[in-house]
């Protein structure tokens, strides 16, 4: 009687292992699917530019010498409503941009291999020039 006990007991701890293994993968597998599917986390990045051209909504830059190698070359991008054009802090049009002058480009999301490379999404342009 004694072994069919210790078997018994065996027995069920095997089975408890297993249904902890299962489940454990269940769960892992469950976590791994939400972080795969789940969207990227937003880094915003800005850089520093000279505007080449503007056509509508659309901006041309040329990077400046002082930005990361990366951020250096031509970018093309819209101004959609959700862009925010600031000059000290206050609000401007796209109207209040000239070719030429300096701004800063704060972005998020990717920037395609094109020529010129194109920003997908431009959160804020700031006018750097001293007076408008």
């Amino acid at each position: 009687m004694n072994k069919k006990i210790v078997r018994f007991v065996i027995a069920i701890l095997c089975y408890s292992v297993a249904i902890a293994g299962i489940f454990c993968f269940i769960g892992y597998k469950i976590v791994y699917d939400r972080m795969e599917n789940s969207a990227p986390a937003l880094i915003s990045q800005t850089f520093y530019a000279t505007i080449s051209d503007i056509q509508d909504n659309t901006l041309i830059v040329t990077g400046m010498e002082i930005n990361d190698i990366n951020f250096r070359g031509e970018f093309r991008f819209s101004v959609t409503e959700e862009t925010k054009i600031i000059w000290r802090y206050t609000d401007i049009l796209i109207g209040d941009l000239d070719v030429g002058d300096h701004i800063s480009i704060t972005f998020t999301g990717e920037i395609l291999e094109t020529y010129p490379r194109q920003i997908q999404q431009v959160e804020v342009i700031q006018l750097l020039d001293d007076e408008k």
